[in-house]
């Protein structure tokens, strides 16, 4: 799964934080399966995110996960369920928390 996290008005914890909170909102008004499956992934992927990666020392070594950047920042997990953060096409290190 890809997704956008928008830097643009919110720091990327804030922003995954608020991305999360709409998807569980969005579950229970979903009417078919496939939107909760695809929900059920996306609050998967936040969630994780939540949990594991160190915030603070993102902002810290990266400018445009602060918030007020209009750099395209993406969360993807690979097939072993590995987390990554893009920033304008470039993988970042991050740093997990656990």
């Amino acid at each position: 799964m890809n997704m956008k996290i928008s830097t643009k008005r919110h720091c990327i914890e804030t922003e995954i934080r608020r991305q999360y909170n709409r998807a569980i909102s969005a579950y229970f008004k979903a009417g078919g399966e496939n939107e909760k499956k695809d929900l059920e992934n996306r609050i998967e992927l936040l969630q994780h995110a939540m949990k594991t990666f160190d915030f603070n020392d993102l902002r810290n070594r990266h400018a445009d996960l602060r918030g007020d950047s209009d750099a395209d920042v993406r969360l993807t997990a690979d097939e072993s369920g590995q987390l990554h953060i893009t920033i304008n096409g470039e993988e970042i290190e991050t740093t997990n928390s656990i």
